[in-house]
C-alpha cells in the first residue's frame, strides 16, 4: 500500500469558497434556537441553498445540525452543537426576512450573515413580569378549554403563576434547567392541593393540569409524531424520547406534590369543575391568545393571527365533539388550522407557524396525557392506559391532518 501523501495546498483549502457556507450554517443555528423542528428546517434550509445555487444536504436532530456543502467527490461537512430552544415567532419572523432577501438579491451574503448572528444572539422580547403574566393569562385561558369553570380558572391563574416562576428562576443554568418539570409540577400540584383542600368546590384536576399547561410537552409529542410519518426517523425518535422524559418528570412532581399536601390537610376528593359560567369559554379563549403572544415571543401585530388560529382550531375541535369523536376532532382541527396557516404564509409572505403553533397548542393531547399519567400514579392502571392510547391517537390524527393541509395547500416555506 503507498504510503499516504502529504495534503497539497489546495486539498486543505475550503472549495466552497463562498460566503453562502458561513451563512448557512449561522442561519440553521439560528432556525434552531428559534424552534423550528427538524422536518421544517431541513426543507426551509434546502430551499435556501438551491435558491443561492449551493450543492447542499442538511441532516437535522433536535440538538445539532450537520451541513454537507459539495458534490460527492469534493465535499465537506460541518456540525453544529445546538441547544434546543423555546419557540420564537418574531426570530422566525424576521429570519425568514431575510431569507427571502437572500433570494431576490436585496441582501448581499455578507450583511444577511451579519442580521442572523444578531437576530440570534438577541435576548427574549418579552421578560420578567410580562413573560409571567403570560402564564398566568394561558393557565387561566386553557382551563376554560379543558373544562374548568370559573372556580378552577381563577386556582391555574395562581398556579400558571408559580409554573413562570419556576421557568423564569431555574432556567438561569443548564443544570437548574434540567429540575424546571419536576420542581414546577412540585409546587403546582402541592399549592393545588392546598387550594382544593381548603376550598372544596374546586375540581383539583383541571386547575392543576392547566396550571401546568405551558410545560406538558404535548407538542413536542405532536411534532415528534410528525417527524416519523415523514422521514425525519432520528429527529423523530429522539424528540419522542424527551417528551416521555418530560412526561415522566412531571408525573413524578404531580405525584409527589400531591403526596405533600394530602399529607398536611388530608384526603382531597377529585370532584366535578364548577358550572362554566354563559361567556367565560370566549373570555378563555381570548386569554389564552394573548398569552401565546408573549409565550410565544410573537409580535403584537401578530395578535389578531394567533386569536384566529386559537378559534379556528376550537371551531374544528368542536365538530369533533359533535360526532363524539376526539380523535376526528384533532384530525380536523390539525387540518383547518395547517391549511389556515399555509394560506397566511402564501398571502403574506410570513412563517405558517405563526399561526400554526398556537392553533395547535390547543388540540394536542398534552392534558389528556397527563390525566393518564395521574391515573396511573393514582394505580388506576386500565384508565390511564386506555387515556394514553388517546393520546396516542390524537397526536397521530393531528399529523394526519397537517399532511393532508401540505397537499392541499402546500406551504409557500416551510418554516
Amino acid at each position: 500500500m503507498p504510503p499516504n501523501r502529504p495534503l497539497a495546498d489546495d486539498d486543505a483549502q475550503p472549495f466552497e469558497s463562498s460566503p453562502y457556507a458561513t451563512l448557512v450554517l449561522n442561519l440553521g443555528r439560528a432556525l434552531m434556537h428559534a424552534g423550528s423542528p427538524s422536518h421544517r428546517l431541513e426543507a426551509a434550509m434546502q430551499v435556501m441553498a438551491d435558491r443561492l445555487g449551493l450543492t447542499a444536504e442538511f441532516f437535522s436532530t433536535p440538538t445539532a445540525l450537520m451541513v454537507s456543502l459539495g458534490d460527492g467527490n469534493r465535499q465537506q461537512v460541518y456540525l453544529a452543537r445546538v441547544e434546543p430552544g423555546d419557540p420564537n415567532l418574531g426570530k422566525l419572523a424576521e429570519l425568514t426576512a431575510i431569507m427571502e432577501g437572500l433570494a431576490s438579491g436585496a441582501l448581499d451574503p455578507i450583511e444577511a450573515d451579519r442580521q442572523v448572528q444578531e437576530i440570534d444572539a438577541r435576548p427574549p422580547t418579552y421578560r420578567g413580569v410580562t413573560l409571567l403574566a403570560a402564564f398566568m393569562a394561558v393557565s387561566a385561558g386553557a382551563c376554560t378549554l379543558i373544562g374548568g369553570g370559573l372556580r378552577e380558572m381563577l386556582a391555574a391563574g395562581v398556579l400558571g403563576g408559580l409554573t413562570g416562576l419556576c421557568v423564569l428562576l431555574l432556567r438561569r443554568g443548564p443544570d437548574l434547567a434540567r429540575l424546571i418539570a419536576p420542581v414546577a409540577a412540585f409546587l403546582v400540584t402541592f399549592t393545588g392541593t392546598l387550594w382544593c383542600g381548603y376550598d372544596g368546590h374546586t375540581a383539583l384536576m383541571p386547575a392543576v393540569i392547566a396550571g401546568m399547561i405551558a410545560l406538558i410537552p404535548g407538542m413536542d409529542l405532536t411534532i415528534s409524531t410528525r417527524e416519523l410519518a415523514t422521514g425525519h426517523l432520528v429527529a423523530g425518535a429522539a424528540r419522542l424520547s424527551a417528551t416521555i422524559m418530560v412526561f415522566a418528570f412531571l408525573s413524578f412532581g404531580l405525584a409527589a406534590g400531591g403526596a405533600a399536601g394530602q399529607a398536611l390537610i388530608g384526603q382531597v376528593d377529585l370532584i366535578d369543575p364548577s358550572p362554566l359560567p354563559p361567556g367565560l369559554f370566549f373570555i378563555g379563549l381570548g386569554l389564552a391568545a394573548i398569552g401565546f403572544v408573549a409565550l410565544f415571543q410573537a409580535v403584537l401585530r401578530d395578535g389578531p393571527w394567533i386569536l384566529l388560529a386559537c378559534m379556528i382550531s376550537v371551531g374544528a375541535a368542536g365538530l369533533g365533539g359533535l360526532i363524539g369523536s376526539p380523535v376526528m376532532g384533532a384530525f380536523l382541527g390539525g387540518l383547518f388550522v395547517a391549511m389556515s396557516s399555509n394560506l397566511f404564509a402564501r398571502i403574506t409572505g410570513r412563517p405558517g407557524s405563526i399561526m400554526l403553533l398556537p392553533g395547535l397548542i390547543l388540540l394536542v393531547p398534552g392534558s389528556i396525557g397527563m390525566r393518564s399519567l395521574a391515573a396511573i400514579v393514582g394505580q388506576d392502571i386500565l384508565s390511564g392506559l386506555e387515556t394514553a392510547f388517546l393520546a396516542g391517537m390524537i397526536a397521530v390524527a393531528l399529523t394526519a391532518g397537517m399532511i393532508l393541509a401540505s397537499v392541499l395547500i402546500p406551504p409557500r416555506i416551510s418554516l
